[in-house]
């Protein structure tokens, strides 16, 4: 859901909008947010054995914890309807759910997470129409995505079979052959960014071949023409038709994410006139 005011939050996109212009009551107007700077890092310290100093680690992010502090503005007759309008919007999810936010002069972005309620206390405040007001939440993804799905098809570029040839007087081959044609795919942000895979078939052995990172993904299945087999770069999943797990038709589990600028991303396969490549991604933010 687009927002159309800058420095506003939405939690799902049916919820609450959170820091409005609007100047009719009940509003939240949000002074304080915690958690959309570098996600924390985890730190692991060692000492260096036999002379001074010391080793740190700290090449990957946790979680992200992300509060939201704020006032309520209402009269005697909303505040209290409101708030549970809030606190059904802010209650915990088994599964992530978007937080949309849009910063002065970027895109709208999008973090995913689950929430952890909101907190407000009974006070004198609630005489002049007034509470104080915490939103929570932890993103279990750390990375801070623009909001727009970025969505491109790549139709079969050819045979791909088992290795790539080259004539030394004889006939010597080696590696994943890769299909002729394919599709440079433009990547923003300041990060790689994992993307998901569709297939529609008729195919048999799919291989998708990131050129940029001379990386393929080789798979031994067969699909029909009414079969999808979705590959999910950041859970490192391969799901036949929305329902069967086939990971263990991964050749080789040479995982990679969209890195930034240009990625040349090939499709073909044993066999496949007709299938296609459906490519999934956001840009992607620290």
């Amino acid at each position: 859901m687009p927002l159309a005011e800058e420095l506003t939050f939405l939690l799902d996109d049916s919820g609450v909008i959170l820091n409005t212009d609007s100047a009719s009551v009940p509003f939240v107007d949000i002074t304080d947010v915690i958690g959309l700077d570098n996600a924390p890092y985890r730190e692991t310290e060692r000492d260096h054995e036999g002379t001074d100093g010391g080793f740190m680690d700290a090449e990957f992010e946790k979680g992200r914890p992300v509060i939201l502090k704020g006032t309520i503005y209402a009269n005697s007759s909303s505040m209290e309807s409101y708030l549970d309008s809030l606190k059904a919007n802010w209650a915990p999810s088994r599964t992530p759910i978007p937080l949309y936010f849009k910063a002065p002069g970027v895109d709208e972005r999008v973090l995913f997470v689950k929430p952890l309620g909101c907190r407000y206390d009974w006070s004198t405040l609630r005489r002049t129409g007034q509470a104080e007001v915490q939103f929570k939440c932890f993103a279990e993804d750390s990375i801070i995505y623009t909001a727009a799905l970025q969505e491109y098809t790549i139709n079969y570029g050819g045979d791909a079979g088992t290795g790539f040839g080259f004539n030394l007087g004889f006939d010597f081959s080696f590696g994943p052959v890769v299909p002729p044609t394919g599709l440079n795919i433009p990547v923003g942000g300041t990060r790689p960014t994992p993307a998901i895979f569709i297939i529609t078939g008729p195919i048999v052995s799919p291989v998708i071949t990131n050129d940029t990172l001379g990386i393929s993904l080789a798979f031994n299945i067969t699909l029909s023409a009414s079969d999808t087999l979705t590959i999910d770069l950041a859970n490192r999943t391969v799901v036949l038709n929305d329902s069967l797990n086939r990971r263990n038709t991964l050749l080789q589990p040479n995982w990679f994410f969209l890195q930034q600028g240009g990625n040349f991303i090939r499709f073909g396969g044993g066999a496949g006139t007709g299938s296609s490549l459906t490519v999934q991604y956001r840009d992607a933010w620290r």
